[in-house]
C-alpha cells in the first residue's frame, strides 16, 4: 500500500544523511532506548526467533537483541536502507561505524566494554542477522506472502513515522500483531512524542504525535494482553523539538 508518506519516503529518504544527522554518538535517548530494550529481553524466553521491522540504516538495536535472539531478520521499506546494513553486516570497510552503540549497549547490560567485547557483539550480530527484507506495515501482510511469525517484533522510532492518522496508526498495530506476532510473542516499540516532523539534510518527514494513550490503545485493540504492557517515558532534553520518547512491550 503506497500513500503519500511512503512515496516520500522511498523518493526523498537519504540514508547517509540520517545517519550523520542522528548518529553522531550515543545520548541520553539513545540510552533509554536501550535500556529499556535490555530491561524488557531479560524478562523473555531465550533464543527468540526476532524481527526488526522498520529499521532503516540502524543497527544500534540489534547490538541488543543479538545475545537474546538465535536468528534476526531485519527489514525496511527502503532498498537504500537496507544496502546500508548489507554494507555493515558485510564489514565493508566504508560502511558506518556501530562501534560506539555497541559500546554503549554492553555498558547497558552491565558488561565491560572493551575492545574484544565489543569485537565479539559485532561478530554475534553479523552472525545472527539472518535475512534483509522489504516490508511495508501499511499492508495487511507487511512482509508480503511469507507466513512466518515472530517470538520478538521490534520497531524503533518507526510506525510513528508510518502513520499519517491514529487510525492508520492501530491499523498499522493490528497489521503487525495479525500477521507477525507469533501467539504468545511480543511486540517493543519505541515513538517520538509531541512532534509532527523531523528533519533530514533539507527534507522533512511527518511524524504522528502520538500520546501514551494512543499508544495503550494501539496495543490493546490490536490483541496484546492489557496486563503485560509496560509503558516506559523519557523528557526531551533541552533544545530538541518534541517533547519526549516512548518505549512500549507487551505479549498477544
Amino acid at each position: 500500500m503506497e500513500t503519500p508518506i511512503s512515496h516520500e519516503y522511498v523518493t526523498e529518504f537519504n540514508p547517509q544523511s540520517y545517519l550523520r544527522s542522528y548518529y553522531t554518538g550515543p545520548d541520553s535517548e539513545d540510552r533509554f532506548v536501550t535500556r529499556c530494550m535490555v530491561d524488557a529481553l531479560r524478562t523473555m524466553p531465550s533464543d527468540l526467533l526476532t524481527l526488526e521491522l522498520g529499521g532503516g540504516p540502524t543497527l544500534f538495536a540489534v547490538a541488543t537483541l543479538a545475545p537474546y535472539s538465535r536468528e534476526i531478520h531485519f527489514c525496511d521499506l527502503l532498498p537504500a536502507n537496507l544496502n546500508e546494513v548489507r554494507r555493515w553486516l558485510e564489514n565493508e570497510p566504508d560502511a558506518f561505524d556501530w562501534g560506539p552503540y555497541i559500546e554503549m549497549t554492553l555498558e547497558e547490560e552491565g558488561l565491560s566494554a572493551t575492545p574484544a567485547n565489543v569485537a565479539h557483539r559485532a561478530e554475534e550480530m553479523r552472525r545472527k542477522v539472518t535475512r534483509l527484507l522489504s516490508c511495508n506495515a501499511l499492508d495487511p501482510a507487511p512482509l508480503g506472502s511469507t507466513t512466518q511469525t515472530y517470538d520478538l517484533v521490534v520497531a524503533q522510532t518507526s510506525l510513528d513515522a508510518m502513520s499519517a492518522t491514529i487510525e492508520e496508526w492501530k491499523q498499522v498495530m493490528r497489521n503487525v500483531s495479525d500477521t507477525l506476532v507469533a501467539p504468545q510473542g511480543r511486540l517493543l516499540v519505541s515513538l517520538v512524542s509531541g512532534t509532527e516532523g523531523y528533519s533530514v539534510g533539507d527534507k522533512t518527514f511527518p511524524v504522528l504525535p502520538l500520546t501514551v494513550d494512543d499508544v495503550r490503545q494501539g496495543y490493546i485493540e490490536a490483541g496484546f494482553k492489557a496486563n503485560t504492557l509496560q509503558i516506559e517515558t523519557m523528557p526531551a532534553p533541552d533544545a530538541r523539538d518534541y517533547v519526549g520518547l516512548i518505549a512500549a512491550v507487551a505479549q498477544k
